[in-house]
C-alpha cells in the first residue's frame, strides 16, 4: 500500500491532487508587490530544497489572513539573511510571518491607544 502524502504545515493526511487552480484563487487576494515578492521567494528558495504545489498551496493558505505588508517584510527579512541556505524551509518562514503578525497587531493597538491621550501642554 502506497503512504500518503501528508501535508507540509499540519501534518495531515492528503491525496494526489492538482494543486493550480487552488493555488491561482489564493493568489488572487494577494496584490501584484506581494505576488512579486513571494515569486521571488519561491524562486530563490528552489534552488536548495524542492518547492511543489502542494508547499506554495499550503503557503498561501497559511498567510491568507496576513496581512501584505507582513507578508513582504518578513520574506525582505527572509531573503535577506539568506535563511533558505541555512536550510530553514516554508514552514520557518510562515512562523516567522504569523509572529510578526501578532507583533504587528500590538503595535498598532499601542499606536492607537496611545494616539487617545491628551498631549502634555507646552508652556
Amino acid at each position: 500500500m502506497p503512504r500518503m502524502r501528508r501535508c507540509p504545515t499540519c501534518g495531515s493526511r492528503l491525496k494526489h491532487e492538482d494543486y493550480t487552480k487552488r493555488i491561482e484563487k489564493k493568489r488572487l487576494s494577494r496584490d501584484k508587490l506581494t505576488l512579486e515578492s513571494i515569486d521571488d521567494m519561491f524562486d530563490g528558495a528552489s534552488l536548495y530544497f524542492e518547492i511543489n504545489d502542494l508547499d506554495k498551496y499550503s503557503f498561501l493558505s497559511e498567510t491568507e489572513d496576513i496581512q501584505d505588508i507582513v507578508v513582504r517584510k518578513m520574506i525582505r527579512q527572509y531573503l535577506h539573511e539568506r535563511f533558505y541556505k541555512r536550510g530553514y524551509g516554508l514552514k520557518y518562514l510562515i512562523g516567522m510571518i504569523k509572529n510578526e503578525n501578532s507583533a504587528y497587531g500590538l503595535k498598532k493597538e499601542y499606536e492607537r491607544k496611545s494616539l487617545d491621550r491628551i498631549p502634555p501642554k507646552i508652556d
